[in-house]
């Protein structure tokens, strides 16, 4: 793909990354009950940026992946979800060592994208259906 060329699946990605801010401020947010907390701020700010940046090389990476072989693709995408997951895992063994970052605001908006891919099938589904 070209640098000029729009691509569909990072056009996807780039749709996402508002309503996961808006979960993970809300999730932050209730938070709160709790009281104020920097680490978790910190978590949650930390888990939006990674779960973002793992999205935008997913999508990297699957365009790469359609253009090769089907031995090299495979290999292309186990060497994606492994570089993923293993960044999720150093960045909450940091978290759980340093206590710098909450984990669990690391982790919760891992979960986001998921959530928002359901909520906008659904919706296109029932406004579709009128």
């Amino acid at each position: 793909m070209g640098m000029k060329e729009k691509s569909p699946l990072r056009e996807l990605v780039r749709s996402l990354l508002v309503p996961m801010a808006v979960m993970t401020a809300v999730c932050w947010a209730v938070t709160l009950i709790w009281g104020f907390d920097i680490p978790t701020l910190a978590g949650f700010a930390v888990g939006y940026g990674y779960v973002a940046a793992c999205y935008f090389y997913l999508a990297r990476c699957c365009e790469r992946a359609v253009e090769l072989d089907a031995a090299k693709g495979k290999r292309v995408m186990l060497v994606c979800y492994g570089v993923r997951y293993a960044g999720l895992f150093a960045l909450s063994a940091f978290a759980m060592l340093t206590h710098l970052l909450n984990v669990i605001g690391i982790l919760m908006p891992q979960f986001f994208p998921r959530i928002v891919l359901t909520a906008k099938e659904l919706f296109i589904k029932k406004k579709g259906s009128d």
